[in-house]
């Protein structure tokens, strides 16, 4: 009896092994179909079939995010300040008879390079003048050219000459009619004041009886306005106004602008 029981106990131990070893097959056959699918799988399917990938080598709770736009600073790099270029200077412009400044103005720079006879051409310059500021500012082409320090006539009331001997420089739009030397004013740029504008004012301050009267007649109208140098170099320094009603500058000056205008330019003179 003890024989036939020990028998059936090996014969079932047997047949487990042996069931044991023919599942083996089927669960890597099934592993492997499960892998060879194209559609997707869950994590419990993997776990299942035996495919779950080995954990990683790290701990992911300690690995720091690092910005890949931004690169890594480096503890022991020292900042360097770059050393800024020198910017260039702008070479100097020569004019023949002008004396031109270290940095040339924009007029300067298109004169020198204009290569055609338009620089004859009166519509191509433009001079304004500015009383109270002292200034005489020279444009060639609508850009600024030269400018230039000037005083003027010596009357103490402002505003534009009205009658000859008032002593007051004259406003309004005008141009260069005649240029020539003078013993005493090195050169004379002279202006075609009274323009009809002057000659219209004066002629209603006259017929209204504003125009003083010398021997029992009214004073003209005025003439021989223009630009020209000086005999008083420190009066035009100390921008003292002392001329009779044209505009002074220093002789050097004067002999730039009868180099470069040409008749015909037209002369704007503001308060």
């Amino acid at each position: 009896m003890g024989r036939i029981v020990g028998s059936i106990a090996a014969a079932l131990v047997a047949a487990t092994m042996a069931a044991m070893c023919a599942a083996e097959p089927v669960r890597a056959e099934s592993s492997a179909a499960i892998m060879s699918q194209d559609v997707p799988i869950t994590a419990a399917d993997a776990e299942k079939a035996g495919t779950m990938p080995a954990p990683p080598p790290y701990d992911p709770t300690v690995v720091k995010y690092v910005d890949p736009e931004k690169p890594t600073p480096d503890p022991r790099a020292t900042l360097t300040a770059t050393p800024s270029a020198t910017p260039t200077p702008p070479a100097q412009v020569k004019i023949d008879g002008v004396r031109t400044d270290r940095v040339p103005t924009p007029g300067q720079l298109l004169f020198k390079s204009t290569r055609d006879i338009t620089f004859m051409d009166p519509l191509s310059w433009s001079v304004n003048v500015f009383k109270k500021r002292h200034q005489l500012i020279l444009y060639y082409k609508g850009r600024m050219f030269k400018n230039y320090h000037a005083v003027f006539g010596r009357s103490f009331e402002p505003g534009t000459k009205l009658w000859e001997g008032d002593r007051r420089t004259p406003e309004g739009v005008y141009t260069i009619v005649e240029k020539h030397p003078s013993r005493r004013w090195d050169w004379f740029l002279t202006l075609n004041y009274p323009n009809l504008l002057d000659r219209r004012r004066y002629w209603e301050l006259r017929d209204g009886g504003a125009v003083p009267n010398e021997d029992g007649h009214p004073l003209g109208v005025g003439g021989r306005i223009g630009i020209h140098g000086t005999d008083e170099p420190l009066l035009n320094r100390g921008n003292i106004n002392w001329t009779t009603g044209c505009i002074s500058v220093d002789d050097e000056d004067v002999e730039e602008l009868k180099r470069l205008l040409p008749d015909g330019t037209v002369v704007i003179i503001k308060p």
